[in-house]
């Protein structure tokens, strides 16, 4: 019988952030998605974990049915609202995890709360390890990118254009949810948003890190270059297998598909991954945790 979820918000000034909680246990399993998406993003992975482990997905300012933000959407703005929602809903041992640019918020979050975050999880992460200028070569779609969910959703096109592409692996509600809340004008232009401050944020992280929290830490990376001995022309991959290196308990894994988005692509990695740092947080916990 699948976990039954709860929706609410959290109010930060006179913003709503919402989020939805599912499943119980020792441990907190905290979501953060990539850059333009919302908690759709952990459709198939958080029913799977909310199974052995007390699971929170939230929608970022202006994603999902969170308020938008007029201030702006650079990486300290994503990072308070991610504390705001965090403090809010979690009360024990914390497991958080991020999907590209949520793993840099992640690991900052790890740093900002170490009473209550003890281990971190990455899924193919965009890492700050990587030079700026070698980042933004491999994103510099993104601006037509961005720009162009604008226009496709103020024509009505987008709804179906992301039920064929990135919520493809999505059924039914879930399926509904997520183009239905993704192709709102809010939506899209937050995502722009996000973007349009990417360049001096990831910039400002380079210059301050990497950002290595002390605790037990997984990084995922897509399996973009299957070759194992043709890895190293992956950057992201090297960035990867060098922060699990820095981390003072880090595990470095690949999916089996090249796909970024592996929480949706490979959700049962994912959660396996999830659950043994469960294990380990929750052994370090005492009795009776998972």
């Amino acid at each position: 019988m699948p976990v039954e979820s709860k929706s609410s918000f959290v109010l930060i000034a006179d913003r709503r952030l919402h989020y939805c909680t599912a499943g119980d246990g020792s441990v907190s399993v905290f979501f953060e998605a990539g850059m333009g998406k919302s908690r759709s993003t952990w459709s198939l992975v958080q029913p799977l974990v909310a199974e052995f482990a007390h699971t929170i997905v939230y929608d970022r300012a202006g994603h999902g049915l969170s308020d938008p933000d007029e201030t702006g959407r650079d990486f300290d703005r994503i990072l308070d609202d991610h504390l705001a929602v965090l403090d809010a809903t979690v009360d024990r041992p914390c497991v958080v995890v991020g999907h590209s640019y949520g793993g840099p918020v992640v690991r900052v979050a790890a740093n900002r709360r170490p009473d209550t975050i003890k281990a971190v999880a990455l899924v193919d992460e965009v890492s700050e390890i990587c030079k700026p200028e070698r980042m933004m070569a491999a994103m510099r779609g993104a601006s037509v990118l961005y720009g162009s969910q604008v226009i496709l959703a103020r024509l009505k096109l987008l709804r179906p254009l992301l039920g064929k592409s990135y919520y493809r692996f999505l059924q039914g509600a879930a399926l509904k949810e997520a183009v239905d809340e993704g192709s709102t004008m809010n939506s899209v232009r937050a995502a722009r948003a996000e973007w349009r401050a990417f360049r001096e944020s990831f910039t400002a992280l380079h210059d301050s890190g990497p950002h290595i929290p002390d605790v037990s830490l997984t990084t995922i990376s897509s399996n973009r270059i299957p070759p194992e001995k043709d890895r190293d022309r992956d950057f992201l991959g090297i960035a990867h297998r060098r922060t699990a290196e820095l981390s003072p308990s880090g595990r470095h894994v690949y999916s089996v598909n090249r796909h970024h988005y592996i929480p949706l692509v490979e959700p049962h990695l994912v959660a396996q991954e999830i659950r043994d740092l469960v294990r380990q947080v929750g052994a370090a916990a005492g009795p009776g945790a998972q």
